[in-house]
């Protein structure tokens, strides 16, 4: 049997050493992981903070010394896809589908535009103390989503008739016919069909009495749209004329938002009717100004310049067209060149200009303030003397020079004049409001829209 050898014994003292020695090393491991575990938490939280402030705090845009936070932005993205989806038909399942991402990416713009086109309103709002009540906007967002079921009657001039105005005349007449034909029986379903049959141009809808179904608002024509707004139901219209012809149309139902594709679209993607309602107190603003620039916008006579213009298109880089883009930068510089030289500027027109107007050495005609539909080439044109050149004014796709070749302190406007100014009204109040107010869109490659 093998002999136990005894062990050797600690003193006190060595025992004491042994276990302080182990505290110690205990000590600085736990200290050790504390670091390492305190650095890992401060990194995650870092993480998060920064996260957070990259898709809500940081600046999107600035409007009048007011920040525009990115998630206003990122929230009003969202929702004008939401409609991109709804109108061009892409189901949820195919919304991050690679083949719709280069139209995708238009609406980074349009988000960054209408979010801050609302600082403005909102800002313009409080100034004129207008406020729509809750009422107003409750109506405003059922007309703008809810549905309405409708059928017409469309009849189209003759598009081989040699004379397009005697044409138009007929169709007009025949359009004034049928609508005082089905006000003597508004709900005569055999007679609908009979008429529509007979008289409509429209192959999608004559031989189903007219039915258009149930459609939400944005899905025809402007005009016909406006018509439909202004009837009662199962009214009859007057012939109203698109670029197809002339309608006469009948609303026959109306319902609430709650069928709309677009609302329902917008619950799903966690957004819900409260932001729809608020675009439509947006919708109720933007009408009131519009009607407020359109009063003042058309004075007859007034200051007039007569222009001539040099158009490059420039398309940008980020089209993944690289050799274009160099090439329209070779072309303007060709073109700032000649100018330079002093070559006549209908000449370098003629030769480089991508205008239509080119063949005519660029000659735009007279223009009053708020027909050019570009607010700071306008606000130039009104200070140079005729015969001087302006700046540079580029644009998302093209570039323009202009040039003044007349002045008339208080010129007449024409009837296209007019209609233009008053077109363009709202947009040209907005353009001046936007440089009063010192905007400046900070999104990477939206920042000189």
């Amino acid at each position: 049997m093998a002999r136990r050898i005894p062990l050797p014994r600690l003193t006190q003292r060595q025992r004491t050493a042994r276990w302080q020695r182990e505290r110690r090393q205990q000590a600085v491991i736990v200290v050790l992981f504390s670091a390492v575990l305190l650095s890992v938490l401060a990194l995650v939280a870092w993480s998060r903070a920064d996260r957070y402030y990259r898709d809500n705090l940081r600046t999107a845009a600035e409007v009048g010394g007011r920040v525009i936070p990115w998630r206003d932005y990122a929230l009003e993205l969202k929702y004008e896809l939401t409609q991109f989806y709804v109108q061009f038909g892409v189901p949820p399942e195919f919304e991050n589908d690679p083949q719709i991402r280069p139209q995708k990416a238009q609406y980074d713009g349009i988000a960054l535009s209408a979010v801050v086109e609302q600082a403005l309103l909102n800002g313009e709002a409080r100034a004129a103390k207008l406020a729509p009540t809750a009422q107003a906007v409750d109506e405003r967002f059922a007309a703008d989503n809810g549905q309405f079921r409708s059928r017409h009657v469309l009849v189209s001039p003759d598009k081989d008739a040699t004379d397009k105005d005697a044409a138009d005349k007929v169709a007009l007449a025949k359009a004034t016919a049928i609508a005082h034909q089905l006000r003597a029986a508004p709900q005569d379903d055999a007679l609908w069909k009979t008429i529509a049959a007979e008289s409509s141009s429209d192959p999608g809808s004559k031989d189903q009495g007219g039915e258009l179904g149930w459609v939400s608002p944005g899905q025809f024509v402007k005009e016909f749209e406006s018509a439909i707004h202004a009837l009662k139901l199962y009214e009859i219209s007057e012939p109203v004329k698109s670029a197809f012809g002339y309608h006469v149309i009948q609303l026959e139902e109306l319902r609430g938002p709650e069928f709309s594709d677009f609302v329902k679209r917008l619950d799903a993607a966690g957004l819900g009717a409260g932001v729809a309602k608020e675009h439509a107190r947006y919708a109720i603003l933007k009408d009131e100004f519009r009607t407020r620039a359109q009063a003042q916008a058309v004075v007859s006579p007034t200051a007039q310049v007569r222009v001539a213009k040099i158009v490059v298109n420039t398309p940008l880089p980020t089209s993944g067209d690289f050799q274009a883009f160099t090439e329209a930068l070779k072309k303007l510089s060709t073109v700032t060149g000649e100018l330079e030289k002093g070559t006549d500027f209908a000449e370098v027109a003629k030769q480089y200009s991508d205008d239509v107007t080119a063949e005519k050495g660029g000659d735009l005609g007279w223009i009053a303030r708020g027909t050019l539909g570009d607010y700071r080439a306008e606000q130039e044109l009104f200070t140079l003397d005729a015969g001087k050149v302006s700046t540079q004014h580029s644009a998302s796709s093209a570039t323009t020079i202009y040039k003044v070749l007349e002045q008339d302190p208080a010129r007449a406007l024409t009837d296209d004049q007019r209609e233009q100014i008053k077109s363009q009204a709202y947009d040209y109040w907005l353009a001046k409001l936007k440089q009063e107010r010192g905007v400046r869109k900070l999104v990477p490659g939206h920042e000189l829209e």
